[in-house]
């Protein structure tokens, strides 16, 4: 169970449109995740005049992947509302899922945006200028990385947060942390294995599995009920 307290009329409502609100903006992350662009180049200068052709798709899909990370941290805060910010797994989960979530965007911004904005600036066909554009674009692909996995890793650490929380309930609830610390452990277990690279299929997995705990979480905090008078 979520909350050992009557739920209000008000609660009922939040946690219905929480739930439903949820199960889209997941949905609509996959999809998003489908169309994310890749560069085939592997020369500097092809590199950027390809990020320059797929620069409105790229900004697109990073802006709408933004928008709806901060919309489903919002459905996740009335998950933690309703499981009760007085336990310190649900602050925890939060607390890291937070950091997650702005490591991503941190992320998305610089693949979205940073390295458009640099290929605009930098199309030059000089061998000085190809590997200044080279030594930028590596930079923006650490920079990326880096913070792909520290949102990866904390965002999968505080699903496995929440989860194990719900492992002491039981029913609906007992599955779901079931399954969210199988969903939050694998991420962790493929880059500490060096099975898992963040790339857009890589990051497509990670984006699925979420989106798998994210329904089955959707289902969990819409069924709260009003108790009978």
């Amino acid at each position: 169970m979520l909350s050992t307290e009557p739920a209000t009329p008000d609660e009922v409502r939040n946690g219905r449109f929480a739930g439903r609100l949820l199960i889209a903006t997941s949905l609509l992350e996959v999809l998003a995740m489908a169309h994310h662009p890749t560069v085939g180049a592997h020369d500097a200068a092809g590199a950027m005049r390809e990020i320059g052709r797929l620069s409105a798709l790229s900004g697109t899909v990073h802006g709408a992947l933004i928008a709806l990370m901060l919309i489903s941290f919002y459905c996740l805060t009335e998950f933690c509302l309703q499981r009760g910010l007085r336990r310190p797994l649900v602050r925890a989960g939060l607390i890291a899922y937070a950091a997650g979530v702005i490591a991503m965007i941190g992320a998305a911004m610089i693949s979205g945006f940073v390295v458009a904005d640099l290929a605009s600036r930098l199309m030059q066909t000089t061998a000085t200028d190809q590997q200044t554009s080279a030594q930028l674009l590596a930079l923006c692909h650490v920079l990326n990385q880096s913070l792909a996995k520290l949102g990866v890793v904390a965002m999968s650490a505080g699903i496995a947060f929440w989860s194990i929380g719900l492992l002491h309930d039981r029913g609906l609830a007992r599955g779901v942390g079931a399954l969210g610390c199988a969903i939050g452990l694998l991420p962790l277990a493929g880059l500490a294995l060096g099975m898992l690279h963040l790339d857009a299929r890589g990051m497509g997995a990670v984006v699925l599995l979420q989106a798998l705990w994210n329904l089955a979480l959707a289902v969990l905090i819409s069924r709260r009920r009003r108790p009978e008078v």
